[in-house]
């Protein structure tokens, strides 16, 4: 069996072998400590204790995600969610999905439970790995148009996550409508705690996890070292899967108002996909033998995989002037590349309700990417006002192949695809000879040069934003297909997609002493056309899909206690879009039997959300979120003309609750439980939701149920020590999160039990 039939044994890897090493230095250093306090005592590092506390969650004040600048949340004129380490740790996520559950108009698990990506929609457009709008550190992860090559970053190594809702592309340049997510590194910070935590999940997963810095206040040279690895199994039987990665920075203070920080990142993913593709009957719809197990793996193992290495390199610079004018950088390369193989389902399940066909598929992707991000922020008044001024110049670039290979769509006889399958009671039957049938190779270039204006004006109690950039972007995209025996046809030629755009954006807050601070904005978005000038009637290049909102709310922030409240409603609408043309029909392409396109279609979003994050009293705090979404394909050429969006559901709601007793024989013990529902959405794929196909249009609303329990042996003993149990889906209810066709749904993720272990010293 060769080694990728399997599942690579992380313990041989250079990475895991490293791991181990820096694991045994913070286990050293606190035997250490121990052994040297005198009885009684606690050591040097007791005062260090209140900063790993785990009771409450602090409300992020400032974050620069929405407008590059050090602006209070409360005094932006958008909707902006910060997920903070605090609130992280406390509710043991491990993902982003997981980071999101309790934040208003996000619908995640666009793709199910799923390994390799995080896919989530934000107000009812897609803004996960999928899009390749998600942003590290402010710079774009891997484009779009990558196929099964994007991959995602391990949360350990975040400080904080911050989800822009709405359109960003003043600040960010081509990016989805609905909005995006800014996931912000860990760096260097003096007089750091330093953190190891273990754990084990309850599916044989077991986890070590550092977080080490160097340097005190005063220091010119600041370092940091995280890493995190983790063994054993999924929620998918016979599926299992090992991660790893490293993350060391560096600070230099190179003179008082000079700053250079560099940033380093590797991560491996070695083993199987929990990404199936199940059919709906047995899954949305029951057979007359019920539903499939959540659990249940109707692949094959000694196929299905999931191999990626991710790594990237990079810096952030500031140096400041004077008080008045600060230049800052940004920059990073990232590399992905990726073996994704599978045993997908073919189509329906077969006559006698149980048995599912199958065909192999398999994709190897690699994927380049570079980013530079420049900024000029100068404040300054003029007569009464104050203005925040920000310049700002990005560009990136990425480069990419992917190579798909897939069996054949034949009868199940056909002995170039795997046996059929019980999905109740499965057999794993190995693989048959001739694979593949087809093989697709492509490969692609895109960049983006960006500049932007952006100017924020305080004037008394008025605040005012107005921003305005533009782009120049370029993709390149070339495809070619062979066959099982190695014959390929020509290489196509070159498609090259060039256009530029204007984004602009204008907002007006008024701050009232009391904390009120309602608020008006407008903001706009684009996206290249995934269409070219082939695919028009008469060879105009298409424009780029815009994104417009409009955006009323208000934001309140207590004086008496911490906490953070924003309602908001919003009317976002995705134009210019790509659609079929009804007026010409199948005359476009190049043999004359493609259909033609025309940049017509329009998507509707109408929403309103209520979001809070309080700390009302010391160690008690409650997040809770509410989500009205409207949708509607306003124009599309299609028979869903009229209709809702997939994946949009009505309402969604949240609340999570987190207590942590102050004193008493239960002090340092910690209880929280939270609640989340998503509300029934469309589903809208060919032959769905018609009459008379027997199929239902809609996927049921679902509620989950969370909790945790934590105990901070600190606060009663001498020992530096956090013990946890985080529990998601508590009664392990089994959903669909998404459907695409009859031989394409997802489950949610089922149970998910985990226990740490955190010393802190």
């Amino acid at each position: 069996m060769s080694a990728l039939q399997t599942p690579r044994a992380f313990a041989r890897t250079p990475l895991s072998l490293s791991l181990a090493a820096l694991i045994a230095l913070p286990l050293a250093a606190a035997a250490q400590q121990a052994a040297s306090a005198p009885d009684g005592a606690s050591g040097p590092d007791v005062t260090t204790l209140d900063a790993v506390r785990v009771n409450a969650y602090r409300v992020t004040t400032h974050t620069s995600g929405a407008t590059k600048t050090d602006t209070p949340i409360a005094e932006t004129a958008k909707s902006v969610s910060v997920i903070a380490r605090e609130e992280l740790d406390a509710r043991g996520a491990v993902n982003l999905n997981e980071a999101m559950r309790y934040v208003a108009g996000v619908v995640l698990e666009s793709t199910g439970a799923d390994n390799r990506y995080d896919d989530f929609r934000i107000r009812g457009f897609v803004a996960g790995s999928e899009s390749g709008a998600t942003t590290v550190d402010g710079l774009r992860a891997p484009p779009p148009g990558t196929a099964w090559n994007r991959g995602k970053i391990d949360t350990w190594n975040l400080d904080r996550v911050e989800v822009l809702k709405g359109p960003s592309a003043v600040m960010y340049g081509q990016v989805a409508p609905g909005g995006m997510v800014n996931q912000v590194s860990k760096t260097p910070e003096p007089n750091q705690q330093q953190v190891l935590q273990l754990g084990v999940d309850g599916h044989g997963t077991a986890s070590a996890a550092f977080d080490l810095g160097g340097g005190t206040a005063g220091d010119r040279h600041l370092f940091r070292l995280v890493g995190r690895i983790a063994d054993g199994g999924t929620q998918i039987d016979t599926v299992e899967q090992t991660h790893g990665f490293l993350a060391p920075s560096y600070t230099w203070q190179i003179a008082d108002r000079t700053r250079l920080t560099l940033l380093g990142y590797y991560q491996e993913d070695n083993g199987g996909s929990t990404y199936q593709f199940l059919p709906m009957d047995g899954t949305l719809v029951p057979t007359r033998y019920g539903y499939m197990d959540n659990r249940t793996f109707i692949g094959e193992p000694t196929w299905d995989t999931w191999d990626a290495t991710l790594w990237h390199a990079g810096w952030l610079f500031e140096h400041a002037f004077n008080d008045s004018w600060t230049f800052s950088q940004t920059a990073r390369h990232m590399h992905l590349d990726s073996l994704y193989r599978a045993v997908i389902t073919n189509q329906g399940l077969m006559a006698d309700g149980r048995t599912q066909m199958r065909r192999q598929v398999k994709g190897l992707g690699d994927t380049d990417t570079d980013g530079v991000d420049s900024r000029l922020v100068g404040k300054f008044g003029t007569g009464a006002a104050e203005h925040t001024l920000l310049i700002g110049v990005d560009w990136r670039s990425g480069d990419w192949t992917a190579d798909r290979h897939q069996g054949p769509r034949a009868l199940p006889t056909d002995p170039r695809n795997p046996r059929p399958i019980d999905i109740f009671e499965p057999v794993y039957t190995g693989l048959p000879a001739g694979f593949p049938d087809t093989i697709g190779l492509g490969g692609g270039t895109s960049t983006q040069t960006g500049v932007y204006l952006q100017d924020q004006v305080s004037l008394d109690k008025w605040r005012f934003t107005v921003g305005g950039r533009y782009d120049w972007y370029q993709d390149e995209t070339w495809t070619q297909t062979c066959n099982g025996a190695g014959l390929c046809q020509p290489r196509s030629a070159t498609i090259t997609l060039k256009n530029e755009a204007f984004s602009g954006n204008v907002g007006v807050l008024y701050a009232f002493e009391n904390g009120f601070s309602p608020y008006v904005s407008y903001a706009e978005s684009f996206e290249p056309s995934p269409r070219t000038s082939l695919d028009s009637f008469d060879g105009t290049p298409f424009e780029a899909v815009r994104g417009k909102q409009i955006e009323a709310g208000v934001k309140y922030q207590p004086a008496s206690f911490d906490g953070l409240f924003t309602l908001a409603a919003y009317d976002l609408r995705k134009e210019d879009d790509a659609i079929i043309d009804t007026a010409h029909g199948n005359v476009c392409g190049a043999l004359g039997n493609a259909a033609c396109y025309v940049g017509d279609g329009e998507t509707r979003v109408r929403g309103i959300e209520l979001e809070a994050r309080i700390t009302p009293v010391e160690g008690f705090s409650v997040i809770g979120a509410v989500s009205r979404m409207d949708s509607e394909l306003v124009k599309s050429g299609t028979a869903w003309e009229g209709k809702a969006l997939a994946m949009v559901p009505d309402w969604m709601g949240s609340l999570w609750g987190d207590y942590t007793f102050q004193s008493g024989a239960l002090e340092g013990l910690s209880l929280a439980t939270g609640l989340r529902h998503n509300g029934e959405t469309l589903i809208v794929a060919s032959g769905l939701g018609i009459a008379g196909s027997g199929y239902p249009t809609h996927i049921p609303s679902y509620t989950l149920w969370d909790a945790a329990i934590r105990f901070d042996l600190s606060r009663v003993s001498q020992t530096n020590l956090m013990l946890s149990l985080n529990i998601g889906n508590i009664a392990d209810k089994r959903y669909v999160s998404t459907c695409s066709g009859i031989s394409s749904c997802w489950y949610g993720t089922g149970r998910t039990i985990t226990a740490n272990a955190r010393w802190t010293w």
